[in-house]
């Protein structure tokens, strides 16, 4: 298990039970209590934990706090890359399409080559960077505010940028999907961008890993019926399918042919 892997699940688990001890945590992970007092010793730095004599406890005022682009890019990067890569299947050579800022997005882009022949426009800086060397993708880059936690342009010279295109596709990451509030996200920066793809795109492409189902963040950026496609992976359940497709939400599983 890597480090971030781990670190993930620590958090997950003090979010759950609100604190924990270093023996419990090493026993459940299968590592040294001295690893595990390294990470609560790292979350309690960003601000996630408050250590305690013996573990840690949740840091109240940082629930639904969302980790940097670089420490979130690891986690289920597998996960990511499949549908990233099934999400450019549905790419035609010539499309005008917009690239969201977030690490499933960023994934999407790295498949993007195979492809051609493509107009990109994006605040996304990691997948202008991954698009630089495609010689025949044009790249429009939206220009913007620069937030370093999310390596992404905001405000409002983005969003001009955005509404002077109309877009055939538009693939957009999210933090949750729920079926009260609709899409959510953890700040309203990025709502505001992701409003402007989703307004300009002939067809909304969601992108997002079945945990992300049945959980509401803090930003509301648009409807359940604004979506045309969501791709995600095996291991959405169900009844979470048919809600979806109730909304008439197309529902891809990226994995859905492994074993």
């Amino acid at each position: 298990m890597i480090a971030e892997e781990r670190r993930k699940i620590i958090l997950e688990k003090i979010r759950t039970e609100k604190a924990v001890s270093v023996h419990e945590l090493a026993q459940q992970l299968n590592t040294t209590p001295v690893t595990i007092r390294r990470d609560l010793d790292l979350l309690d730095k960003q601000g996630l934990v408050i250590r305690s004599h013996g573990g840690a406890i949740i840091n109240e005022e940082k629930v639904g706090y969302e980790f940097r682009f670089d420490t979130r890019k690891d986690y289920s990067q597998d996960i990511k890359a499949k549908i990233g890569k099934k999400a450019v299947s549905f790419i035609t050579p010539g499309d005008c399409i917009g690239i969201d800022v977030g690490t499933t997005a960023y994934e999407m882009s790295r498949f993007l080559a195979s492809v051609g022949n493509l107009n990109v426009v994006t605040a996304s800086i990691p997948v202008v960077n991954e698009l630089l060397p495609c010689e025949d993708i044009n790249v429009i880059c939206t220009g913007g505010e620069v937030s370093r936690r999310d390596k992404s342009l905001i405000g409002h010279n983005a969003i001009r940028t955005l509404k002077e295109y109309i877009l055939d596709k538009a693939f957009i990451g999210v933090a949750g999907i729920s079926f009260d509030c609709g899409f959510t996200l953890f700040n309203m920066n990025d709502a505001l961008v992701k409003r402007v793809l989703v307004e300009r795109a002939k067809e909304v492409i969601i992108l997002a890993d079945a945990t992300k189902i049945g959980v509401a963040r803090h930003a509301f950026f648009c409807g359940l019926e604004a979506a045309d496609k969501l791709i995600t992976d095996k291991r959405i359940t169900p009844e979470d399918k048919s809600l979806l497709e109730s909304h008439g939400i197309e529902v891809i599983i990226a994995d859905e042919d492994e074993e």
